[in-house]
């Protein structure tokens, strides 16, 4: 994978953790996680197309498709969400 998808990537993987520290009051550690992997991946890239939709033409450029970047980065979080998840799960219920 080239530096312009981790550019990509760590953009949307911020506002991603931003909105899952937003829910970390309400929710607990391991639904964090989970909602990292699943329904925030979404939310960070209606903010990214909010806020920096533009960019989408330098990617473009760069080779990369939207919707190249958007499912690399979707199959990513849901395998870091998993592995995270796993992780808790062998802690709490050793």
């Amino acid at each position: 994978m080239s530096r312009l998808f981790f550019k990509y990537y760590l953009d949307t993987a911020f506002y991603n953790v931003l909105f899952c520290i937003l829910f970390a009051r309400v929710f607990n550690i391991f639904e964090c996680v989970v909602l990292f992997g699943t329904f925030g991946t979404f939310v960070s890239f209606l903010i990214y197309r909010q806020f920096q939709n533009i960019e989408y033409y330098f990617y473009r450029n760069g080779g990369l498709s939207k919707f190249n970047l958007q499912a690399k980065t979707v199959i990513i979080n849901l395998s870091l969400a998993f592995i995270a998840g796993c992780l808790l799960w062998i802690i709490r219920y050793r």
